[in-house]
């Protein structure tokens, strides 16, 4: 139970972050934004230190800077991705081809799968295509670049989120603490060597940047720890219900119409947990 809660705050963190992300990234350039959201997320990280923990042991660092470097790619990319194409078909790519990677994987590491799960499993993907299908996202057309762009971010981002399931269990935040800092600099960087690119744009909205960066971090410090008691086959299919988290946040924020076939995908994305829940 504790890994099926953990997972579902991950869910609506995660949903939460990637709405006030989209919005921030589609009204500056990408480089603007990424610092904010990576500087307020990693003090957000070492703020839950004395709650949660850190032992910076070689596991801990080494799993911690490659997650970084996964990271740092998968953000921008999957930022990328949702600011030139419709944002909730973009989103649901990425879930659904990093669950599924993830989903697969970690039954071919041994996690015994039963037919409810499966069935769990299968219907959180249908759920995350029908929330997602929106009739509304004209102004933001499907094009073969925004696919490709998604089906790319989805494969960083299962490696990322791997690297995160399988470090160290006994080493608190370490692990993402390190991810973080090394996502930083990275980041941090290449927005410096591109400044004369990135100032001529937009000013991005720091108060979306921030929001975003909060929520990402603590919905993968959520998703670690309901790796430490469940299995990453579960635990990512329920935290890659995001999307529907996203439709709702967007309609209550900005308005966008909920569609009839998306409540009937919401109505999935419950079921499949709870399908999941009694696997």
């Amino acid at each position: 139970m504790p890994a099926i809660l953990l997972s579902l705050l991950s869910s609506v963190l995660y949903g939460v972050g990637d709405f006030w992300g989209a919005l921030a990234s589609r009204r500056a350039h990408i480089l603007q934004v990424l610092p904010t959201i990576l500087i307020s997320g990693t003090l957000s990280v070492f703020a839950l230190i004395p709650w949660l923990g850190a032992t910076f042991s070689q596991d801990a660092i080494k799993y911690g800077v490659a997650g970084g470097f996964f990271g740092a790619a998968g953000f921008f990319i999957f930022y990328r991705a949702l600011a030139i194409g419709p944002m909730g078909i973009a989103s649901a790519i990425i879930a659904i081809v990093s669950t599924t990677i993830m989903y697969l994987v970690d039954v071919f590491k041994g996690t015994h799968v039963s037919s409810l799960g499966i069935v769990g499993a299968i219907l959180a993907m249908a759920s995350i295509a029908l929330v997602s299908k929106s009739t509304e996202e004209a102004t933001h057309p499907v094009t073969a670049k925004m696919v490709q762009t998604a089906l790319f971010a989805g494969v960083i981002v299962a490696g990322f989120f791997m690297l995160l399931a399988y470090a160290p269990k006994n080493v608190g935040v370490a692990t993402f603490a390190c991810t973080r800092m090394t996502q930083l600099v990275l980041i941090c960087s290449a927005a410096i060597i591109m400044r004369n690119k990135i100032t001529r744009g937009p000013k991005p909205n720091p108060k979306m940047s921030i929001g975003a960066g909060v929520s990402d971090a603590l919905a993968a410090v959520a998703f670690i720890f309901a790796n430490h008691t469940g299995s990453l086959a579960f635990v990512a299919v329920i935290s890659n219900t995001y999307p529907a988290v996203t439709l709702i946040v967007a309609h209550f924020v900005i308005h966008e119409r909920v569609e009839r076939h998306q409540y009937i995908g919401m109505a999935g994305a419950i079921a499949s947990v709870a399908l999941l829940t009694l696997a």
